[in-house]
């Protein structure tokens, strides 16, 4: 009996180690093959125009991101469970941008929800202005104002996975 209680209560602390795990929302929009597309396009256009300069930098953004997995990435870490209607919890928001060439610093954020969508609010200090990320409960579709060109999942991790 005392080896059934010793077992038991070893699977309750191993249980609740994970249910305590920092949760992770990671969302991306298109494929770093699509920007590619895309840098070449604008960098075409600006050389077109005379402006070489930019239509190198623009080749160069195409060429970086060909072998990327996105276009652009949004993580959202924390550590609770989602929050119900009318509550709120903190996180960090991460954008990544130019097939992650750029962004990713961790910036202080809320989580808030209602029944159809999450709001990450956080605040963009080179804008200066509140931002607001939404997530579509059912399609998992996320992204800014009305677009929703992101596709997110959620994932537990371990600690040591932020060293990434």
């Amino acid at each position: 009996m005392t080896r059934l209680l010793i077992i038991f209560l070893g699977f309750l602390s191993f249980s609740h180690q994970g249910a305590a795990a920092p949760q992770r929302i990671s969302c991306t929009s298109q494929t770093g093959e699509f920007s590619a597309r895309y840098w070449s396009e604008q960098a075409k256009k600006n050389r077109a125009f005379g402006q070489n300069q930019k239509a190198n930098q623009l080749e160069q953004n195409a060429a970086f991101c060909e072998t990327s997995e996105f276009g652009r990435k949004v993580i959202i870490t924390f550590d609770a469970e989602l929050p119900n209607e009318n509550e709120e919890i903190s996180a960090e928001f991460q954008l990544y941008t130019l097939c992650g060439m750029e962004g990713g610093d961790v910036i202080p954020a809320r989580i808030s929800a209602n029944q159809n969508e999450l709001s990450v609010a956080y605040y963009h200090p080179r804008y200066r202005t509140m931002r607001y990320f939404q997530i579509e409960r059912p399609s998992l579709k996320g992204g800014f104002v009305s677009q929703r060109d992101f596709q997110c999942q959620f994932r537990s991790f371990d600690v040591s996975d932020r060293l990434f």
